[in-house]
């Protein structure tokens, strides 16, 4: 069992996107991308630094844990992920899990603080 999800980080149209995996994260992964984008808001101009923040905010009390989340790459064309798949898009700061919201709306609509 498990409540599993693969969070897309796409940054670029033509380039590969860095996945995150997490084995127990379906149940409260809106709550937890609001967070993590509130998080890396102070770099959100530069993909690779808010990227990086993002994941470290998602894994960080698991951070050194053998199982529960992996990191891989994909091409752009290739969503179906077998699992629950959420596109972070910074190309043009979106979440798409069934419907496309703003960054902004996002973390309005899930967020625990104000913006």
């Amino acid at each position: 069992m498990g409540a599993r999800i693969n969070y897309v980080f796409k940054d670029s149209e033509a380039g590969p996107s860095v996945v995150l995996y997490s084995h127990w994260g379906q149940d409260v992964w809106e709550q937890d991308i609001a967070a993590a984008l509130m998080h890396a808001k102070p770099r959100m101009d530069d993909h690779s630094y808010a990227t990086r923040m993002m994941i470290s905010y998602l894994i960080q009390h698991n951070i050194l844990d053998e199982t529960g989340f992996g990191i891989y790459a994909i091409s752009n064309d290739t969503w179906d992920l077998g699992e629950q798949t959420v596109v972070i898009d910074f190309t043009d700061n979106t979440i798409t899990d069934n419907v496309t919201v703003t960054f902004d709306n996002f973390i309005q609509a899930y967020g625990l603080a104000p913006v």
